[in-house]
């Protein structure tokens, strides 16, 4: 029943914005200038994270698959997901995008990784010429991020909320890696309105257009179904009753409580949201 009430409810909602629109043509126009993608998934949902649509657009240039946040996600499913993209010959990375040692090993991987230009510049005996990335991804999923850490130093703007960037600036790396950053992009339209909900829970929506209690309610089906110790642990409750109910236990240990000593339940929804995201929750993979 929850489920049912999540997805009708995300079906009214526009996470399409108008300045996404305007990013997608901006980045058809700079396609051509760029040797290869760098696209980045959420560990934690590999497949919700990774829009076909970013996929289809891109699909003629050389491309590296990083999957951020991986210390956040849970290790068993993780490797699942790992096996099948190896399955369909993608060998995608998977790290905290945050240590400056897997910055290093990216930056090594994308300086050897064969472009156009580089078969036409060996075919004429010269030296393998500068190489253009485009990062492309959703909202929050680390794009920034991981270009300060290729660059060893803060080039592009790091916020924890989806719609940061807005311009598309050349940045260079290395002696010969240039690195186009880019808006957060999701897909015009999810026939799977699961894959949104996922997305909306890790923070690649915005909250201010989100239905927080069917939203929360959709998370704690998840986490009740496959992370109920984390919880229980976590709040020190037992998982029983209604969503509401969870809440309430949660809200009342927490001390999170209205005028009238009631408990805060909304307080509480946001609670939980909050310590999923940051990895408080423990490690949690929201794609099954």
């Amino acid at each position: 029943m929850t489920q049912n009430k999540v997805m009708h409810e995300l079906r009214e909602i526009n996470w399409f914005p108008g300045h996404m629109k305007k990013a997608i043509g901006k980045i058809q126009q700079k396609l051509s200038l760029c040797d290869g993608i760098i696209e980045i998934g959420d560990a934690r949902a590999p497949h919700s994270s990774f829009p076909g649509y970013l996929d289809r657009l891109t699909e003629n240039k050389a491309k590296v698959f990083i999957l951020s946040k991986a210390d956040l996600a849970d290790p068993v499913v993780l490797k699942k997901h790992m096996d099948e993209f190896r399955s369909r010959g993608i060998e995608p990375f998977a790290f905290d995008i945050r240590d400056r040692k897997n910055g290093k090993v990216l930056l090594s991987y994308l300086s050897k990784v064969k472009t156009k230009q580089d078969e036409k510049y060996a075919r004429l005996g010269f030296p393998a010429p500068s190489k253009r990335f485009m990062v492309i991804g959703i909202p929050n999923v680390g794009k920034s991020t991981l270009i300060n850490i290729l660059s060893g130093k803060k080039k592009a703007p790091v916020e924890n909320r989806p719609g940061k960037t807005r311009d598309e600036p050349l940045l260079k790396v290395s002696e010969k890696i240039y690195i186009h950053d880019t808006p957060g992009i999701l897909e015009p339209n999810y026939e799977n309105k699961e894959e949104i909900a996922r997305l909306a829970i890790l923070g690649s929506v915005r909250m201010d257009i989100l239905p927080l209690i069917a939203l929360t309610d959709y998370m704690l089906d998840l986490l009740t179904r496959y992370y109920r110790n984390n919880l229980e642990e976590r709040y020190g409750i037992l998982v029983e009753g209604t969503h509401d109910e969870i809440f309430q236990q949660i809200a009342l240990k927490r001390n999170l409580l209205l005028q009238k000593g009631q408990p805060d339940s909304e307080r509480a929804r946001k609670l939980v949201l909050t310590d999923l995201r940051s990895g408080a929750l423990g490690r949690i993979s929201l794609d099954r």
